[in-house]
C-alpha cells in the first residue's frame, strides 16, 4: 500500500510540476508517509523514477495493446497517442533520462516496444489496403503517427501551433484512406 502511494505521489509530482520537483520529501508529504518510507522501498531516487517509470509504460502498455486489439487499430493508437498526459510525462522521464543511463536504456526499450505495436497495426492495414509494405514501410507509418503527436505536444508547450492543423489532417487523411480500405 505504502509503496503504491509512494509511485501514486512521484507520478502526480512529475506530471504537475516535472521531475526537478520529485524529491523523496515531498513525495513523502503528497502520499501522508514519513519520508524515511520513501527510502524503505526506495534505496535512491533512481530507483524510485525506474520503477515509476515501469509502471507508467506498463499502462501505457495496457492501452496500446487495446488500441491494437480493436476494429480500427491505427485510428486507437493515434487516438492514444494524442491523450495529454502521456507526452507530457514521455519528456519528464526523457530529461531524467539524459543524466540516468539506467531510465534511458528502459526507455529505448519501451520505445522499442511501442514502434513493435504500431508497426504491427500499420503492417496490417497497408496489407489489407493492398498497399506495398516495401514501398510504405510500417514502422515508418507508426513512427510517423506517434512522431507528429510527440511534435504537437511539444509545440503546445511552447506555445506554438503552426503546422498542427495540417499535420493532423493529413493523418487523418491517411487513416481514413486505411479504414476505408478495410471495409471494402
Amino acid at each position: 500500500m505504502s509503496r503504491e502511494a509512494i509511485l501514486d505521489a512521484a507520478e502526480a509530482i512529475l506530471r504537475d510540476e516535472g521531475y526537478a520537483a520529485v524529491s523523496s520529501r515531498k513525495v513523502a508529504t503528497v502520499a501522508g508517509l514519513k519520508s524515511k518510507l520513501v527510502h524503505y522501498y526506495f534505496k535512491t531516487m533512481d530507483e524510485l523514477f525506474l520503477a515509476l517509470l515501469r509502471r507508467v509504460e506498463e499502462k501505457h502498455f495496457d492501452e496500446l495493446r487495446k488500441a491494437a486489439a480493436s476494429n480500427e487499430p491505427l485510428r486507437a493508437l493515434w487516438q492514444l497517442s494524442r491523450e495529454p498526459t502521456v507526452p507530457k510525462l514521455h519528456k519528464e522521464f526523457v530529461a531524467l533520462a539524459t543524466h540516468h543511463e539506467p531510465l534511458r536504456q528502459e526507455i529505448a526499450r519501451s520505445a522499442e516496444r511501442t514502434r513493435q505495436i504500431y508497426a504491427a497495426a500499420a503492417g496490417d492495414a497497408l496489407v489489407r489496403a493492398g498497399l506495398s509494405t516495401s514501398t510504405y514501410p510500417p514502422v515508418a507509418v507508426g513512427m510517423m503517427m506517434d512522431g507528429i503527436s510527440r511534435v504537437i505536444s511539444t509545440d503546445k508547450i511552447l506555445g506554438l501551433d503552426c503546422g498542427h492543423a495540417d499535420a493532423i489532417s493529413l493523418m487523418e487523411t491517411l487513416l481514413d484512406l486505411l479504414s476505408v480500405s478495410q471495409c471494402e
